[in-house]
């Protein structure tokens, strides 16, 4: 991740929400991430991982 846009995106995240994740994929398919506490991290994404389960979502893929 490149550290200047990772600062920013953290300095913007951290103004509206007190816990994030932020998780990305780079151009060589690793998954990269960064979060407040890894306390944090895991319930996020144990809450992310119930929601696309759920058959109710629609995930859209934007294929630009």
């Amino acid at each position: 991740m490149d550290q200047e846009i990772l600062d920013k995106l953290k300095e913007i995240l951290g103004e509206h929400y007190p816990n994030y994740l932020i998780v990305v994929l780079d151009e060589e398919g690793e998954v990269q991430s960064e979060y407040t506490t890894v306390s944090v991290a895991r319930m996020l994404l144990r809450e992310a991982s119930l929601d696309f389960r759920d058959d109710n979502v629609e995930v859209i893929w934007d294929e630009e």
